[in-house]
């Protein structure tokens, strides 16, 4: 056997994790392996198995486990991307500050977030200039400059090729997303100001399965949750979209899910810490099923954003969880999503 089902053929998955947390994981949902396996363990079984099966698997057979160590390297490179998405990004420059050569760059970027870093970078810098045309008034001559493309002829063509449409073309088609400008549940925002917000985390990369995917972090962060009496001392579930699904491809959209926790709480083997810039939202309060959440942003973004008064601001949108499936009726459930504006100058 060559790789398990968390690796693909390259051995890395969407989101990858080290020998020792992936025996950590079947044991702490051995009803996931069972309907990978179809044999029934109690955790401890699990772990042992595991502990004797991992380690000969091609991946791990030299035990030299470095899966998880490039994994975080790759997640600090693309904060660093995040940051300076329209500056200019070397290959050369970014494997160093990596420290690797940028042929295993290269490849170990690809392996972990599915397409090549130069596609990546382009693909995150056009989804951008896309969202901002549908969610704001900005012209074309100011995205230039604050792109820094060359001049309006060259985006234009990177745009169109990208999207097959010209830039006014996407901008008809994306304008009155809800009929007559119709409001899912007749939201009216509350404009906030929050504190800054510190959260323990999982990242789901591009993957083929979704669905599958989203739940088995949400499984662990319910569970870390859990073991540290996390909820009940105030603690909320939370999750982030680095990408607008309005544009991007399911695949491909990375998402952040986890829980708000105290400044001096140590996050445990797995998760990773963020940190949600202080600042005014506009907070949308929605109560229904998770899947109609994709109307409400078409709602907010392209009916309410554009005659609110306010303008986005770069920090991500992200939505926190009132309460959770397992203990609610789905008709029931509470999201909140928080936008961050500013007013617009008049």
């Amino acid at each position: 056997m060559e790789y398990c089902d968390y690796c693909l053929k390259h051995g890395v998955k969407g989101y990858d994790f080290s020998m020792d947390y992936l025996i950590y994981l079947w044991g702490l949902f051995p009803e996931e392996y069972y309907k990978e396996a179809g044999v029934t363990y109690t955790p401890a079984e699990i772990r042992e198995v595991m502990s004797n099966r991992l380690p000969r698997i091609k991946r791990w057979k030299q035990k030299i486990n470095t899966a998880h160590v490039l994994y975080e390297l790759i997640i600090r490179v693309q904060e660093y991307i995040n940051r300076h998405l329209f500056d200019e990004l070397i290959l050369d420059s970014i494997s160093q500050m990596a420290g690797i050569s940028k042929y295993h760059f290269r490849r170990v970027f690809k392996a972990v977030c599915g397409e090549n870093i130069g596609l990546y970078i382009k693909r995150l810098r056009l989804e951008y200039i896309a969202f901002k045309l549908i969610s704001t008034d900005i012209s074309v001559t100011e995205l230039v400059y604050h792109t820094n493309y060359q001049n309006k002829h060259t985006l234009s063509r990177a745009f169109k090729s990208y999207f097959g449409c010209t830039i006014p073309e996407f901008r008809r088609l994306h304008s009155n997303a809800s009929p007559e400008g119709m409001n899912p549940g007749h939201i009216t925002p509350l404009i906030k100001r929050i504190p800054l917000m510190r959260i323990a985390y999982l990242k789901q990369e591009w993957t083929e399965h979704v669905t599958h995917d989203f739940t088995v972090l949400w499984k662990q962060v319910l569970s870390l949750s859990k073991s540290y009496n996390l909820q009940s001392n105030g603690s909320r579930f939370i999750s982030l979209t680095l990408d607008c699904p309005l544009i991007s491809s399911e695949e491909k959209v990375r998402f952040i899910v986890g829980i708000t926790i105290p400044t001096s709480f140590s996050v445990p083997k797995g998760f990773f810490t963020y940190e949600i810039d202080a600042g005014e939202y506009a907070i949308f309060h929605f109560k229904g099923l998770y899947h109609e959440l994709n109307r409400v942003y078409r709602y907010i973004y392209l009916d309410w954003l554009p005659t609110s008064g306010y303008t986005l601001r770069e920090p991500y949108t992200f939505e926190t969880y009132l309460n959770t499936p397992e203990k609610t009726p789905v008709s029931e459930l509470r999201t909140d999503i928080y936008v961050p504006v500013i007013r617009k100058k008049k």
